[in-house]
């Protein structure tokens, strides 16, 4: 009789879903894990005869199946859900978003990261990346890893040319924001070489990548700086780009090119940028992008919110039948709830007449959210040698219990799935849908106390 392999966790009796396209499904699988990798996956049977371990979670038939990531948030926002701030002006009953944003300090963000990511945690997602807005990034960073999730932090608000938000959303532009992130190259530099420090433990829960803000808000010079560092670095390099057609005109009015034509040519578009939103481009934007590949973060609650189509027509389906990598982001929750990005990508692919596949919205979810934060050979997918980011759902909702492939994948990507238990790098952080390493009660009632506080500094600010 051969001797089983000791390992560290053995979870079994999953349906899992591996993220991998050639082999989407297991069932009555199993995943042996020994440190941070997953060392074995397959059938339970045959798994159980070969490995052995003191922490043996019998999930009793739930889906099983690699942790998501949201490749696209405004991670304070996510604690201004629903309340009366208005993201682009103000008026005489709301102050503007970027009132409150510049309120801030270590305490709120700190708070309001925890709560944030105990949000994403419950439904589903092990890592996302911060969109370059986060002002008291260590507070960020102290936060998630005491809870144990995974984040991606970049210096806020990365330009040196603020004249498009001048011209065409005033209200976004504030002395006090402009004096928190002032729009000079050599600052943004320095900021950007800060974050990538968090790099140096190949480990870290919270690494740092390029974020410049975009938009035409970075001249030539600093864009290719910050290209050039990410590519040095080796790193992610991601902007806004295309969100609404009047940004779009300004910079093709301002430089006589369009905003993917300009990073073009200054070699800024290549496989290792991620370009957030692209809701508006052109057929020659559209060819440059098929040409070289870079990874694209689509905002589809945005892109409806903003009604940017039909006007501009939607082609993200397009460049997904034709190998560009599309993940999803939430982008700014205080209109667009967690989970429903899966959804509305359905729904806007439908409205021009390309519907995509049930499936599309959870791969672009986990295997192309993964390539699209620089991460494809560590998350992503369930796979010997990569990290062990699992997700197992809980099995008392008969509503969503796995049957059919298909439509278990489009479930899964709604987030709508009660979640169970989640382990992060080998370690399990989340177990009966409740933190292991902190009092999720106090965690939310702290979250609260600091969106009051923010809300009544920035109400003050703005009188």
């Amino acid at each position: 009789m051969s001797v089983k392999q000791q390992v560290d966790h053995l979870i079994v009796n999953g349906e899992i879903f591996t993220g991998e396209r050639a082999s989407p499904h297991l069932n009555n699988g199993a995943i042996a894990v020994n440190g941070n990798r997953i060392v074995a996956i397959g059938d339970a049977r045959s798994l159980q005869e070969r490995y052995q371990s003191e922490s043996v979670t019998d999930v009793g038939g739930a889906i099983v199946h690699p942790g998501m990531i949201d490749t696209h948030v405004h991670a304070i926002s996510l604690g201004l859900h629903s309340l009366p701030v208005s993201i682009d002006k103000a008026s005489a009953s709301k102050f503007s978003y970027a009132d409150v944003k510049v309120q801030t300090d270590d305490e709120s963000t700190d708070a309001l990261t925890a709560a944030a990511a105990v949000a994403l945690l419950r439904r589903g997602y092990t890592c996302f990346m911060e969109a370059g807005t986060v002002f008291e990034t260590d507070a960020f960073a102290a936060a998630l890893q005491r809870i144990g999730m995974r984040g991606m932090v970049s210096a806020p608000f990365g330009w040196d040319d603020v004249s498009i938000f001048e011209s065409l959303a005033p209200a976004t532009i504030t002395k006090r924001l402009m004096e928190r992130a002032p729009a000079n190259r050599a600052a943004v530099i320095r900021r950007l070489e800060r974050e990538l420090t968090r790099n140096a433990d190949k480990d870290a829960l919270v690494t740092g990548y390029v974020c410049l803000y975009g938009e035409c808000s970075a001249t030539d010079a600093l864009t290719r700086d910050a290209s050039d560092l990410a590519r040095q670095a080796g790193v992610l390099f991601n902007q806004h780009q295309g969100f609404v057609r009047q940004w779009q005109e300004f910079e093709h009015a301002k430089y006589g090119i369009s905003g993917v034509q300009r990073l073009h040519r200054l070699g800024a578009l290549t496989e290792r940028t991620t370009l957030s939103h692209m809701n508006v481009m052109s057929d020659a934007d559209a060819e440059l992008v098929v040409k070289n590949r870079p990874g694209i973060t689509w905002c589809p609650n945005n892109a409806l919110h903003r009604a940017v189509h039909p006007q501009d027509h939607c082609r993200l389906p397009w460049l997904i039948d034709r190998g560009v990598c599309v993940s999803l982001g939430i982008d700014t929750t205080m209109y667009h709830p967690l989970g429903t990005a899966g959804m509305a990508s359905l729904l806007l692919s439908a409205s021009v007449g390309h519907r995509l596949d049930d499936a599309e919205p959870f791969y672009m979810q986990t295997a192309n959210a993964a390539r699209n934060i620089g991460y494809a050979d560590e998350l992503g997918t369930l796979a010997v040698g990569k990290r062990a980011d699992i997700v197992v759902r809980a099995v008392e909702d008969i509503t969503h219990t796995a049957l059919e492939q298909a439509g278990a994948l489009l479930a899964l990507s709604s987030s709508q799935i009660p979640v169970d238990l989640v382990m992060i790098d080998g370690r399990v952080v989340m177990k009966d849908g409740r933190l292991t390493a902190t009092d999720q009660t106090e965690l939310l009632r702290s979250a609260l106390r600091q969106r009051r506080r923010i809300l009544e500094r920035a109400g003050a600010s703005a009188e």
